[in-house]
């Protein structure tokens, strides 16, 4: 099992709010944000370790309603789930008990507690949205801006492979090891990057993330939901002028090359950093060149 930094626990106005450390708080700071329903320690450690050779100190929150952070009420239906994502597929209006924009003051609220005036911030999937919106509600605050496997929120771009929307969208059958293992299994043959491996040893780590770690469906749907209210960001990142690395997998089943390249081709100046072969997921043999993507991109900006 990996050895974790230990968790910290704020209690904020905002509410409360948890993150790991990682490296020496003298270097750059990162804050990596994580995708739709999982906690912060779902990011390989391997990855971690890599950025912070590289020279970066590394926050990694959990986002509210995953890890230990904040946990919310409002009940999510199957039906009205589907309901929001069928509006949200026709450019209708969906509402929700928090947005993406909530999410992102939630990492400005966690930096004003640690003292951090200026950060660069990066995130996977939801993590990258959350990361769009904090950069175009304090530019002021990012020094440079990641986008992994991400969107923009055109539902026209964004929707990838039905069968792996549908994956993300089901729930285990049941929570003992044999059923995780199954799900996850089977989730990663949908959406992670062909040919990789999925030991047991990897999916038992991602089971033991999952039932120690509060991952739960509801608070996986109320964030599914917060992505769905926040809408189309397309207008807001046209007027952002932060310094954007976009790295996308050109074999991405869930959120396609396309909402990759939809990113980059919104933000002045962006660069879009294509990976082959890979899915919606971080492939072991692409660590390394992953990390040292994002460290380049971290380094390669004068602090100003």
């Amino acid at each position: 099992m990996y050895e974790f930094a230990q968790m910290q626990t704020l209690r904020t106005r905002r509410g409360v709010l948890s993150y790991r450390a990682y490296g020496d708080p003298r270097m750059p700071p990162l804050v990596l944000l994580m995708g739709l329903g999982m906690p912060a320690v779902a990011w390989p450690q391997e990855f971690l370790q890599r950025l912070v050779r590289k020279g970066l100190y590394v926050i990694t929150p959990d986002n509210r309603d995953s890890g230990a952070a904040q946990q919310y009420t409002e009940p999510v239906s199957t039906a009205g789930m589907l309901a929001s994502v069928a509006k949200y597929a026709f450019g209708m209006g969906v509402s929700a008990q928090y947005r993406l924009e909530d999410m992102a003051g939630d990492v400005e609220e966690l930096l004003d507690t640690l003292g951090i005036e200026r950060a660069h911030v990066a995130g996977i999937s939801m993590g990258g949205m959350i990361a769009q919106v904090f950069a175009t509600q304090a530019p002021h605050r990012t020094i440079t801006l990641s986008c992994i496997s991400s969107a923009v929120g055109n539902p026209r771009t964004a929707l990838g492979n039905l069968n792996a929307v549908y994956a993300v969208l089901q729930p285990p059958e049941a929570f003992d090891t044999d059923s995780l293992k199954r799900y996850y299994r089977a989730l990663m043959s949908r959406i992670g990057t062909k040919g990789s491996d999925y030991p047991d040893a990897i999916l038992e780590e991602m089971i033991e993330v999952h039932r120690t770690h509060n991952v739960q469906p509801v608070c996986q749907a109320r964030q599914l939901m917060a992505i769905l209210a926040s809408g189309d960001r397309r207008a807001q990142l046209r007027q952002l002028l932060v310094p954007t690395l976009v790295i996308h997998g050109r074999a991405d089943q869930l959120l396609p090359f396309r909402a990759g390249k939809e990113i980059a081709s919104c933000i002045e100046g962006a660069r879009l950093y294509a990976v082959d072969g890979m899915g919606h997921d971080l492939p072991m043999n692409k660590l390394d060149e992953l990390a040292g993507e994002l460290a380049a991109h971290c380094y390669g900006t004068i602090l100003r």
